[in-house]
């Protein structure tokens, strides 16, 4: 399941505001139950950080809290807002919320803290590659937020993806269903690595 992430000591002492070795301890110790990868690694699972951290009275972040990826959708065609909904709610992997492009779903992402958003290349009010670009400018706050591009047109996907957008593809690829496994792989892989670079 998408929501069973793991985390490293890196990404824990962070979360805590501690240092590495104090987490590493904590796991010595069995404070913090996590297992060994094949490299010998330290890693943690989602559902038993978040018990720790309530345990320990720190606050439990939206990303450690959350059983499942949060996916913001964003276009101003409530018809494609309905298609992306319904396409990315099969097997329960997500939780969705849908946007029209305006200063709302500026304010939500950064109070909510999607681990993803889908919008469209062009919108209304502010388009696709002018949200690219408030979303960098916020990148401290809003974390390692995937971002997915959608474009009515093939030729401007390379656009997207020099500005920073993790995926990019066209419209069409949503209609014939698509863009569900390739949002688990992109997600999945999000998930094999720390949030923030270390």
């Amino acid at each position: 399941m998408l929501g069973d992430r793991e985390f490293t000591t890196e990404e824990i002492a962070q979360i805590c505001g501690v240092s590495r070795p104090a987490v590493v301890d904590w796991i010595t110790r069995g404070t913090l139950r996590a297992r060994l990868t094949d490299g010998g690694h330290r890693r943690v699972a989602r559902a038993t950080l978040s018990e720790f951290l309530r345990g320990q009275g720190y606050r439990v972040p939206l990303e450690v809290g959350r059983e499942r990826p949060l996916v913001f959708v964003i276009d101003d065609e409530s018809m494609w807002r309905s298609w992306i909904e319904e396409a990315l709610q099969r097997d329960g992997d997500f939780d969705i919320e849908t946007f029209a492009p305006g200063t709302e779903v500026l304010l939500a992402t950064g109070e909510y803290k999607p681990d993803v958003i889908v919008f469209d290349l062009r919108m209304p009010g502010i388009d696709g590659h002018q949200l690219l670009e408030a979303l960098h400018e916020t990148r401290d706050e809003l974390g390692d937020v995937l971002l997915v591009a959608m474009g009515a047109h093939d030729d401007e996907l390379p656009l997207a993806r020099r500005n920073g957008a993790h995926l990019a593809l066209s419209k069409m690829r949503v209609k014939t269903g698509e863009l569900h496994p390739m949002l688990v792989k992109l997600v999945s892989e999000k998930q094999r690595r720390p949030l923030h670079a270390t």
